[in-house]
């Protein structure tokens, strides 16, 4: 029987180029401000887009990063 994070794996496998916080947040099912924490402690990958003057809005989170995180919480 797959698990909840087999099927967001293979979501993710679905998706193309960097998400944004918010939908990373909106996957977990968690607040934006849990994948900010996560960022900040190194368990989720960021890039950066722009040159960081502005708000957060400026960094992606690659797929391949929110997978590496739920194998990671899975074991």
């Amino acid at each position: 029987m797959p698990t909840l994070n087999d099927e967001l794996v293979a979501e993710l496998a679905q998706l193309n180029g960097a998400l944004k916080p918010a939908d990373v947040a909106e996957i977990l099912d968690v607040h934006v401000a849990t994948v900010y924490r996560l960022i900040t402690a190194k368990r989720l990958r960021t890039l950066s887009v722009g040159n960081g003057t502005r708000r957060r809005t400026g960094l992606k989170i690659p797929q391949a990063a929110v997978v590496d995180y739920l194998r990671e919480s899975a074991a």
